[in-house]
């Protein structure tokens, strides 16, 4: 059921997307208003990880757990009833507090799942910020042909409602992590400013203009703030972030091959999905559903693939493991670099992109699990979590930028394709350089 409560989380993301062009006309807003339905979740859920997860370690996982699931029953009831943009994104920016599902699931894992069983259940929880994503855009697809707007908001809180009742009935509860702890208030806010006053530019900075006021000012606001967030954490006795601990070798680099990571997933997906549904001779002009059904190989491939990550990791380590991640990611872009325009290799390259991305998000756990203290297993997890996000932010906003500036031609897409190979193999690079790093004394 934890894996579910991901899989729920995942889903948070992708249920919109295929309603996006439909809304702008239903609403009567533009493509810009619609696009704040993506950026409210993105920039709450990125606030919500490490928060979250840190307020698990201190007052339960499994309670938070309940919470994140109840947020998301709670914001699709809302975007369901909505009669106008605001109160959509409103219950938009309710359902990116699920997210956080994912970083206490591998939390509860860490505590409840037996050794033998810890590293796989891991690996299939975290897969799921891709599988449900690659379910998710098909599903609510056809549930929209079928039922409209509300139909998709509607199933996704009965799946919720399902989803908290069967968490409340069979997970069960773990003992508190973190004992004697003070919610580090004031770190939070600023952490939540700063990380609106980041990603906000970084949403939508192809739609304001990277020279507009707005945008500089908000970049200026976020280096101030998280430079006192910094500050203020080094000095408080139980942070939001422990940044000494995200500070140590192995997790730092493991975060920033997250970032690296998320970044060439989300060009992988975007690009995909565009050239998917792109009339005329660069394309292949198919409606939603359909572009949203050749995405289906690589959800499954990462459900396959998940398992087998487990074991490779028990074998070589979740070191090498990520490695060898970041070179199969690497493969999936080049298939693309490969002359050529069919279906069939668009589709292979994201599946292989795709089981290179579960490889990475089943080793990234496990080595910031090992290289933590266990009372912080939800909050550890939690920034990298963050981290994730904030590559797929950086992703989405930079091939903006790209569709922006230049026509869809297949120049431009090997512009895009080239870029994510750079970022797996600078993913790679990240995973040699941590080194045969020992793990936390007292880690799980």
């Amino acid at each position: 059921m934890i894996a579910g409560a991901a899989f729920v989380a995942s889903l948070t993301q992708a249920l919109v997307v295929p309603l996006l062009p439909s809304l702008s006309a239903t609403l009567g807003v533009s493509g810009a208003a619609t696009s704040w339905l993506v950026t409210s979740t993105v920039v709450v859920g990125a606030i919500a990880n490490p928060l979250l997860g840190r307020l698990g370690d201190q007052y339960g996982r499994r309670r938070l757990l309940l919470i994140a699931l109840g947020a998301f029953v709670v914001g699709s009831v809302i975007c369901a009833v909505a009669g106008n943009l605001g109160v959509m994104i409103l219950g938009r920016a309710i359902q990116g507090i699920s997210t956080a599902a994912i970083p206490l699931g591998i939390g509860l894992i860490a505590s409840l799942a037996p050794p033998a069983r810890r590293a796989a259940s891991i690996a299939l929880v975290s897969a799921m910020l891709g599988i449900g994503g690659a379910a998710g855009l098909p599903l609510a697809g056809i549930i929209a042909a079928a039922w409209g707007m509300t139909g998709v908001f509607w199933c996704s809180a009965a799946v919720g409602v399902f989803v908290l009742f069967a968490t409340v009935v069979w997970v069960p509860s773990v003992p508190v992590a973190t004992r004697g702890g003070t919610a580090d208030l004031f770190g939070a806010a600023l952490l939540a400013i700063g990380l609106v006053a980041l990603l906000l530019p970084v949403s939508q900075g192809a739609v304001w203009g990277w020279h507009s006021l707005d945008t500089v000012a908000l970049l200026v606001l976020a280096a101030l703030t998280l430079s006192g967030f910094g500050v203020a954490e080094l000095r408080h006795r139980d942070p939001v972030i422990d940044l000494r601990q995200a500070a140590r070798r192995p997790v730092l680099l493991t975060n920033i091959a997250a970032v690296l990571l998320g970044f060439g997933f989300f060009l992988s997906f975007l690009a995909a999905m565009t050239r998917l549904q792109l009339p005329g001779p660069h394309g292949f002009g198919l409606p939603m559903v359909m572009a949203g059904l050749c995405m289906v190989p690589g959800g499954l491939l990462m459900v396959a693939v998940a398992p087998a990550a487990a074991r490779v990791i028990s074998a070589f380590g979740p070191r090498i493991t990520l490695v060898a991640a970041g070179l199969i990611v690497l493969l999936g872009f080049v298939v693309q670099l490969v002359p050529g325009h069919s279906i069939l290799q668009l589709v292979a390259s994201t599946s292989i992109v795709s089981a290179g991305i579960a490889v990475a998000y089943a080793a990234m756990p496990a080595l910031i699990l090992d290289a933590s203290p266990a009372r912080s297993a939800a909050a550890a997890t939690g920034v990298n979590a963050l981290a994730r996000n904030l590559g797929s932010g950086i992703g989405s906003a930079v091939f903006g930028m790209l569709a922006a500036k230049a026509a869809p031609t297949p120049a431009a897409f090997a512009a895009v394709y080239i870029l994510g190979a750079g970022t797996a193999v600078l993913a790679a690079v990240a995973a040699v350089a941590i080194g045969r790093a020992r793990a936390h004394p007292s880690a799980q």
